[in-house]
């Protein structure tokens, strides 16, 4: 038995696995967003089933796109930080990234440290054949949406807060078959299920729903979530749809009650997005990069703008000096300067520059006020 067998065994032993369904594991291209209590579970439970093994010779990879940097709030959930991460402020994706090299050093990880906005979200897409949403926000997960059904590709949906947590594959209606892998992920009109927009029309507004950070999650909600999330996918691109049962599932730890929920048949025939193919989210031209608040967090995130050249970084790093104690890092394709405020007196209590190979991002401590944090970039940064 060669090394790749003996590694994926177990796993090629089930129906409808074997070598084949494996070989379309290690070619997949997978698209993970948010990199958190979800993304990390998902994320490691990929590569260690081989996505992504066969890079060197193919296409195969796993792609993490996250914005935020660990902290130690993060260690009861996400799996794949430890203390010197949360120390260090590592943005999540190159520590997911570090950390899944030493579970499967042949795996192809890409790793961005960016916030996924309309201008940038169908490149992401484009460049992968199943996209895995974990996510904590209904305005992001929007976008994702749209990119599934303009692209006709899987979606794994998954949410979780407190005890209780739902997932389910949404497979867009569109036109033609989505042909990843000669067609192992393709599916009839017949197998289609509703898109995020059937199911919710009108997406909640901030705070309309409860969150992690106001209701709190266990670490175990989460893991199955995210298990739901990984198995999916991997039945998808090892067996094909027409084996996926079309469920949302649903469940409650406080009463150990689990129960699916039938997607077939419950397609909006006026949905705006899937049937319409009106893409709110990706044309609103009020979905751009900006300024937000970072969820559980009090601090505030600030896109900058693209990558920095080594010139524009270090007169970057040379002004924020000019604000209090800098230290700089570099983690994989990202570079880290952090800014200590305190000395400043009332107000923001640092600033955090994350420069990746595909944005620059700001996260501003000590505030939530966006209005507060654009001008504290401005006093110090000048953007």
């Amino acid at each position: 038995m060669s090394l790749p067998e003996a590694r994926y065994q177990r796993q090629m032993q089930l129906p409808r696995f074997g070598a084949e369904g494996q070989a379309r594991i290690g070619a997949a291209r997978v698209l993970v967003v948010g990199c958190g209590a979800l993304g990390t579970v998902v994320c490691e439970q990929l590569v260690r089933a081989g996505v992504g093994s066969r890079g060197g010779s193919g296409s195969g990879s796993l792609t993490i796109v996250d914005r935020d940097t660990v902290e130690l709030s993060n260690l009861q959930r996400q799996t794949l930080f430890t203390e010197q991460d949360a120390r260090r402020g590592v943005p999540k994706a190159e520590a997911a990234k570090a950390r899944l090299a030493q579970v499967h050093s042949t795996a192809v990880v890409r790793a961005f440290v960016d916030d996924l906005h309309a201008a940038n979200a169908l490149d992401y897409a484009k460049r992968c054949d199943l996209i895995v949403d974990c996510l904590d926000n209904f305005e992001t997960r929007a976008l994702l949406n749209d990119c599934a059904v303009a692209l006709r590709l899987p979606l794994m949906y998954g949410g979780a807060v407190g005890l209780t947590g739902m997932s389910a594959a949404l497979l867009p209606h569109g036109e033609g078959v989505h042909a990843a892998f000669g067609g192992s992920v393709g599916w009839s009109d017949a197998r289609t299920t509703p898109c995020l927009r059937c199911l919710m029309p009108d997406l909640p507004a901030p705070g309309e729903v409860a969150s992690c950070e106001s209701a709190g999650i266990l670490g175990a909600t989460a893991g199955i979530v995210a298990s739901l999330q990984a198995g999916t996918a991997l039945r998808l691109l090892a067996e094909g749809a027409e084996h996926v049962p079309a469920q949302l599932v649903r469940f409650d730890l406080s009463s150990l009650r689990f129960e699916s929920v039938s997607l077939a048949g419950a397609r909006d025939a006026s949905c705006s997005c899937c049937m319409a193919r009106r893409f709110a989210a990706l044309e609103s031209p009020h979905a751009t990069a900006g300024c937000r608040v970072v969820c559980g967090r009090n601090a505030v995130e600030v896109h900058l703008g693209g990558a920095l050249g080594e010139e524009e970084f270090a007169r970057l790093e040379s002004r924020l000096r000019g604000a209090g104690v800098v230290a700089s890092s570099l983690h994989g394709g990202t570079r880290l300067v952090k800014v200590d405020l305190s000395a400043q007196g009332e107000g923001p209590t640092g600033i955090s520059v994350l420069a990746g190979d595909a944005a620059t991002l700001a996260i501003v401590d000590g505030t939530r006020d966006l209005e507060q944090a654009r001008a504290t970039i401005a006093r110090w940064i000048g953007v």
